[in-house]
């Protein structure tokens, strides 16, 4: 079951007041800001809005049952209804991707490629799988279709299911996250060389606005 499930990289600068860096970040990169991507897919005619929609919904199933997992986190219940939703999304995306290939943005917009990733990204129940269009979403990064940190998460979830170092520095239990004080890896600072070729935060502030999404998202 994948921990980092929250969209942090959505959280808008407003939202970061702690997080200084971050609000630097998103200024020299608007283009990342919440929105974003609805603002270009407004101008993008998607060649199958059923297929789209059907993305949606998976997606928003899927964070209903993350966020009420993350609010109880001791409550086995919503774990369980985690993983049935993941087993679900996963016996749909094989047969989608089986039957038709991963779904590319002038089909499904931008948001739909990203709603892909995310189920992708939460089939942690077969890593054979997420290994497999790892380099199809690597692909449409390539094509602008992609978030960078879309990339790096998925890349990094591959890399530990295959018991390799992550990459990028995404992949860190829930409670790491949202410790006061995350202690950054040894390695940040290569972390950060690989975060910067992929255009992303650096690890620090990437640390510190997951600290605040998890904290928004626990609150009482």
């Amino acid at each position: 079951m994948g921990l980092s499930s929250v969209r942090a990289e959505e959280t808008p600068a407003a939202e970061t007041p702690r997080c200084p860096g971050v609000q630097a970040w998103y200024q020299a990169h608007p283009e990342q800001k919440a929105g974003a991507v609805a603002r270009r897919d407004r101008g993008r005619v998607h060649g199958d809005p059923a297929l789209a929609d059907a993305l949606a919904r998976r997606v928003a199933q899927d964070q209903r049952a993350r966020t009420l997992w993350l609010a109880n986190p001791h409550q086995r219940g919503y774990a369980m209804d985690v993983s049935a939703v993941d087993a679900d999304d996963l016996r749909w995306l094989k047969a989608l991707v089986r039957e038709r290939g991963l779904p590319t943005a002038a089909q499904v917009g931008e948001a739909g490629v990203h709603a892909a990733w995310l189920l992708i990204q939460h089939a942690d129940a077969d890593p054979a799988f997420q290994a497999e269009v790892l380099p199809a979403l690597a692909q449409r990064h390539a094509d602008g279709e992609l978030d960078g940190n879309d990339l790096a998460r998925l890349t990094d979830r591959v890399l530990l299911a295959q018991h390799q170092p992550q990459r990028y520095g995404t992949q860190f239990a829930q409670q790491d996250w949202h410790a006061a004080h995350f202690r950054l890896p040894d390695d940040a600072a290569g972390f950060d060389r690989q975060r910067a070729a992929l255009g992303l935060m650096p690890l620090a502030d990437y640390v510190c606005m997951m600290n605040r999404a998890f904290t928004l998202h626990t609150a009482p």
